[in-house]
């Protein structure tokens, strides 16, 4: 009897783990269902390559930059302020002098007129082939020149017409030395730059400042095709960052919060909170970045295994002693390795700087897997003593009943 209630309960069993693909409850497709019911695709076995690299006292020279892209870096042009020049769209001010009364500007004595008079025009627009008009000197180039070399060329014009002609040019109106602010900034623009020049710090003071705190906020500067991409805490605190802005230069603010991810035997892991953390600083060392995941933890993770996965450029795994020619692609996927249980891996995780979107892992302990296993056939086995004392049971039961 005992052994058919146990055959019979081994058969409910085996009925109910065949339909528990349907009954149990999930979150969404499984696996199989997601490869059967696929119309089309395609399936790779093969491996990403990636590099592996040690951090130790060769390496840590080159990771101990908080950050390779920087604006001075990027943009060769270091004058200290631009040079401005008059463009299609500009409005100018002219003012026409002349030594004597009787000149083409200006009437005789008779007309009660006096030495050194002069007339103002009304404000020059420059036309789209980059001219203005000035009477008796016809259209005089101005696109592309300076204040004072239009100046120039509209006394040249009128030498022999008006007595000793001099003339004043004022720009009224600008339209063509203009830089756009746009972004999380509080009152975006197109703003006028002005003749001594301007740093970014004073366009986006000008736009009314940042939305957010520097460490969330990038301030991405585009410029002739090029674009770069930098932190906005990293320009206040670091002087040479903040470039002179240039004409038409477009400058764009955008909120992003460094943060990276940490996986693996960390203690914030464990306890279940959140894997993506923010910097909270404008650098992040990756003891820092373990201290933030609440360390290691003691009874699972293994110090000497601790990595952090990223994309990194072709040139700086080459100053590392990487061969990069059996990579294909310039942005190369990079592990790095860092062994705690070594007292200089402390050290070196001190200098070692994590960069925004990177990936910290903690791997088990190798005695992790067979506590595991342990654990799982103490499970099983105590399963079956349940079902085994459920068949006793229920024999028991039915002796009584009958």
């Amino acid at each position: 009897m005992v052994r058919k209630t146990f055959q019979v309960l081994a058969g409910l069993l085996l009925l109910i783990s065949m339909s528990a693909c349907s009954v149990l409850p999930g979150t969404g497709p499984s696996s199989e269902s997601v490869e059967n019911y696929a119309t089309a695709g395609v399936r790779s076995t093969t491996a990403l390559p990636y590099a592996l690299v040690d951090v130790s006292a060769d390496t840590i020279g080159f990771l101990s930059q908080p950050n390779v892209v920087s604006f001075k870096g990027s943009f060769k042009d270091r004058r200290p302020k631009p040079q401005q020049v008059i463009g299609v769209g500009d409005v100018l001010n002219i003012s026409i002098f002349e030594a004597a009364p009787g000149g083409l500007f200006t009437p005789g004595q008779s007309a009660g007129a006096r030495p050194g008079n002069f007339v103002d025009l009304p404000p020059q627009a420059v036309d789209q082939r980059g001219n203005i008009s000035v009477p008796y000197a016809g259209e005089v180039p101005a696109a592309g020149r300076t204040v004072p070399e239009v100046q120039q060329a509209v006394v040249a014009r009128l030498r022999n017409r008006a007595i000793e002609p001099q003339v004043v040019v004022s720009l009224n109106q600008q339209h063509s030395s203009v830089v756009s602010v746009l972004g999380d900034v509080n009152t975006p623009g197109v703003f006028a730059l002005n003749s001594v020049g301007e740093k970014l710090l004073a366009l986006i003071a000008r736009a009314g400042g940042p939305k957010y705190e520097a460490i969330e906020s990038y301030v991405t500067l585009q410029r002739d095709g090029k674009k770069v991409k930098v932190l906005l805490s990293r320009i206040v605190h670091d002087p040479s960052e903040n470039i002179f802005v240039r004409p038409n230069d477009v400058i764009f603010l955008t909120r992003e919060a460094p943060t990276f991810t940490a996986l693996g035997a960390l203690n914030q892991n464990v306890f279940g909170y959140n894997s993506e953390l923010t910097f909270d600083v404008e650098t992040l060392t990756l003891a820092q970045a373990i201290g933030k995941a609440g360390g290691l933890n003691d009874q699972q993770s293994d110090p000497a295994e601790v990595f952090v996965f990223r994309y990194e450029d072709r040139p700086l795994l080459q100053k590392l002693g990487v061969d990069t020619n059996r990579f294909v692609y310039d942005r190369i996927p990079t592990i790095y390795h860092v062994n705690l249980r070594d007292p200089a891996g402390m050290l070196l995780a001190s200098g070692f700087q994590i960069r925004s979107k990177d990936v910290m892992y903690v791997a088990n302990a190798r005695v992790v897997d067979y506590y595991k296993l342990l654990t799982l056939i103490n499970n099983t086995a105590n399963t079956t003593s349940n079902v085994s004392n459920a068949a006793i049971n229920v024999n028991a039961a039915t002796k009584t009943r009958w």
